[in-house]
């Protein structure tokens, strides 16, 4: 296969990704000296063998139009005598999840202690690693959105990192790009009235997409599975073996109020014995688990706490207890820390993770902040530094005020069941300059690449990606 386009013949394959999916576009000519390593993939583009709604030809569109640094990048691509599309990317060594389910990236110690002494160093390493992949995800989806691009599947999984710090959004097969008219090209075209809601991952899916919603907004559905995404940076860690055949019947059933959880029934002596990482929302018990999830933290859904409620397909098909949500706690994240746990009043905000994470987790589609405001959320300007990768200051030069023009921004409130904070001009310019004077690409002597390769063991390869 390499043979079949020789612009690729000056690099590595060390991955080859095969989908049922795949995209057409205009190939990219690549042209270097030294070899790289990447990963192939590819996907079909005739309709019976493409799974609704991945669409490779629109993936590789999407991808082809966009430059960031936060945006994986399509190398080359080529279609192949079965009327597969297929692209190379970059390797990526690190993906998020591997790093969130790893014991050493927590503020807290891993001990057996009811009561354990508090590091604080520790707590200052974990939110400063964590600020810094948070604030460059945020400027990737705020420039994607600014694009009227929605990625549809944000999760951990979907988050790469390079070997000098930089993260990378990848996996653009079901994102939806808004037009006036769908692209003809589209193996599955999808009118603004007419969407999938079959999309999204897991405990990261948007409620509405669990009640039958097609006429949903695609960019609020990115904001719910992002405020999902940082809330499994304080989900419980939970040592899990797939010998185990009762681990299915405890699942995230079991208390989930300490940071590590070692299940009393777990056979410790698989050598499949891992870590992993809870979602926030358990989606173990169907789509109707995932909602009552959802409601035992947010409540039950009425006309007063959501006005499109009611007007979801689904939303009157089954009845559930009303519950009044118990809210983003330390029950449910147990990897806080003291300083980060409240929320603003109103619609100011505090300066704590939950205060950003609660205000993308929303029901009213309106209500999620948009990510181009979550920028200037004084959380990123509380602290004195805000580690980078070599060379992140130009993002912020070259993409704050292109990410703040966004449509999304002249979007207003539909309601009135929740105040919503959007920052003023002036207090947008006090978050850029702050994040300008503290933006570091060393800190304690090491770069960004360096606290991750100590916290996951990858150094970089000597014939890495820049």
């Amino acid at each position: 296969m390499m043979e079949e386009n020789k612009g690729i013949m000056n690099y590595s394959l060390l991955s080859l990704m095969d989908f049922d999916i795949l995209s057409q576009t205009p190939a990219s000519t690549v042209s270097l000296n030294t070899k790289h390593n990447i990963v192939l993939k590819r996907a079909s583009t005739k309709r019976r063998s493409a799974p609704e709604p991945h669409d490779i030809r629109k993936e590789v569109r999407i991808l082809s139009g966009l430059e960031h640094p936060g945006i994986v990048t399509i190398l080359d691509t080529f279609t192949d005598n079965n009327a597969n599309l297929a692209y190379y990317m970059p390797y990526l060594p690190i993906a998020l999840i591997e790093l969130l389910e790893t014991p050493a990236f927590s503020p807290h110690p891993f001990t057996v202690s009811l009561r354990p002494q508090r590091d604080l160093a520790k707590e200052e390493r974990f939110f400063t690693v964590a600020r810094s992949i948070i604030l460059q995800a945020l400027f990737a989806l705020s420039y994607l959105h600014a694009n009227h691009i929605a990625h549809r599947d944000i999760k951990p999984e979907n988050f790469l990192l390079t070997e000098d710090g930089y993260i990378k959004l990848i996996d653009f097969g079901i994102a939806y790009e808004a037009t006036d008219e769908p692209d003809p090209t589209d193996i599955w075209p999808e009118p603004r009235d007419r969407l999938y809601f079959e999309i999204s991952t897991g405990g990261y899916r948007a409620p509405e997409l669990l009640f039958g919603s097609r006429n949903y907004d695609p960019f609020a559905v990115d904001r719910w599975s992002f405020g999902a995404t940082l809330a499994s940076f304080f989900t419980p860690l939970r040592l899990v073996s797939p010998d185990d055949d009762l681990e299915d019947d405890f699942s995230q059933q079991e208390v989930q109020n300490e940071p590590f959880i070692v299940p009393c029934h777990l056979n410790l002596t698989s050598p499949d014995t891992h870590w992993s990482r809870d979602t926030l929302y358990d989606s173990s018990r169907s789509e109707i688990g995932l909602a009552w999830s959802i409601f035992k933290i947010h409540g039950t859904p009425n006309e007063d706490t959501w006005p499109e409620w009611k007007s979801l397909p689904q939303s009157q098909t089954l009845v559930f207890n009303d519950v009044i949500g118990k809210g983003l706690v330390k029950e449910a994240l147990p990897h806080l820390t003291p300083e980060e746990e409240g929320k603003g009043e109103g619609s100011r905000p505090t300066p704590t993770i939950v205060d950003l994470m609660s205000r993308f987790l929303r029901y009213p589609y309106r209500a999620r902040l948009p990510f181009a405001d979550a920028l200037a959320h004084p959380w990123f300007t509380k602290t004195e530094i805000v580690l980078i990768p070599p060379g992140y200051q130009s993002v912020l030069e070259q993409h704050w005020d292109s990410a703040h023009s966004s449509f999304e921004a002249d979007e207003h409130p539909r309601l009135g069941v929740e105040e919503v904070w959007a920052p003023t001009i002036e207090e947008r310019a006090v978050a850029k300059a702050a994040m300008e004077n503290q933006m570091v690409e060393t800190w304690k002597g090491k770069t960004m690449a360096e606290w991750l390769a100590d916290l996951v063991g990858i150094r970089p390869a000597p014939n890495g990606n820049p």
